[in-house]
C-alpha cells in the first residue's frame, strides 16, 4: 500500500431515481493517486465533467449494486472513453455484474470493441487499486449489494451503497475518517432496503466514525435536512460530524 497524504472525495450524485433539488443519481469519485468512481447513475457523467474530470481519467468503476439509479451512466461513460480513443475499462461489482453488462452492451454492436475487464466482488473480498486497499462488505438491499471501505496507510473512507442500517456496514465503517452513507427518508418513515436517521445513528453507535455524510436522498427529505442530522445524532450519541451531502461537494480527508 502506498503512502497517500490526502484523499479527496467528490460527491457526484446524492439523489435517487426520482429527480429533485439538483441531485443527480448515485455516484462519487475518490481521488488519491488516480480517480476511482463508485457507482454511475444518471447524471454522473455530466457531474464528472462539472467536477473537472475527463472520462479518460476514470479507468476503474466500482458498483455497489445494479439498480438503474446506480448504473445507468456506466455504458455512456464507456462510450465516452471509446469516442476519446480509450477502449479499456476495469469494472468491479457484485454477483451478476458481468452478465448485466454483457447483455446491455450487446444492444450496441459497435461497443463490442470495448475492452472491459469485469471482476465479481463478494462480501469480505479485499483487493488493491490505485495504491489503496479496498474491502467489500455486505449491504442489506433488495438484491446483491456491497459497501466499500477504502484505506490508505493513514486514512479510511467507507461508502455504504444502498442498505438498511446493517451490522456488516457498521463493521466496515469502524474507525473510519469518513462514512458516506445513504439516508433515504426522514423520520417517521418505516422502510426496508434503505436507511432512516435514528436507525442509522443507533447502528453506528460506538463505531468511532469521525465524519458522516448523508446521501441518496428522496424528495421526502426536502426541508427536513437539519432535522435528519439531529435524528442521526439522537441514535449515535457521540461527537461525529454529521452533514447532508450535496452534488459536487469536495471532501478532503
Amino acid at each position: 500500500m502506498s503512502v497517500v497524504a490526502k484523499i479527496e472525495v467528490t460527491l457526484l450524485g446524492t439523489g435517487v431515481g426520482i429527480p429533485h433539488s439538483g441531485r443527480a443519481q448515485a455516484g462519487l469519485v475518490l481521488t488519491a493517486n488516480e480517480p476511482l468512481l463508485f457507482d454511475c447513475g444518471a447524471g454522473v457523467l455530466l457531474r464528472l465533467s462539472e467536477a473537472g474530470f475527463s472520462p479518460l481519467e476514470v479507468d476503474a468503476v466500482l458498483l455497489s449494486h445494479l439498480h438503474l439509479d446506480h448504473v445507468s451512466d456506466l455504458l455512456p461513460l464507456a462510450k465516452a472513453r471509446w469516442l476519446l480513443g480509450e477502449r479499456r475499462l476495469d469494472l468491479f461489482g457484485p454477483e451478476g455484474t458481468g452478465a448485466w453488462f454483457d447483455q446491455v452492451r450487446s444492444l450496441y454492436p459497435y461497443l463490442e470493441e470495448l475492452d472491459v475487464s469485469i471482476t465479481t466482488v463478494r462480501p469480505g473480498d479485499e483487493f488493491f487499486l490505485s495504491g489503496l486497499k479496498i474491502r467489500a462488505g455486505e449491504a442489506v438491499h433488495s438484491l446483491p449489494a456491497l459497501g466499500y471501505r477504502i484505506e490508505s496507510e493513514t486514512r479510511a473512507i467507507v461508502y455504504s451503497g444502498d442498505t438498511e442500517p446493517a451490522p456488516s456496514i457498521r463493521d466496515l465503517a469502524e474507525g473510519a475518517d469518513l462514512l458516506v452513507h445513504e439516508c433515504s427518508f426522514p423520520e417517521p418513515f418505516s422502510v426496508t432496503n434503505h436507511s432512516t436517521p435514528r436507525r442509522l445513528g443507533l447502528n453506528l453507535k460506538g463505531a468511532g466514525v469521525k465524519r458522516i455524510v448523508l446521501t441518496h436522498l428522496y424528495p421526502q427529505t426536502i426541508g427536513r435536512e437539519e432535522e435528519m442530522v439531529r435524528d442521526v445524532r439522537v441514535g449515535l450519541g457521540d461527537g461525529a460530524w454529521i452533514e447532508i451531502g450535496r452534488d459536487l461537494q469536495r471532501i478532503r480527508i
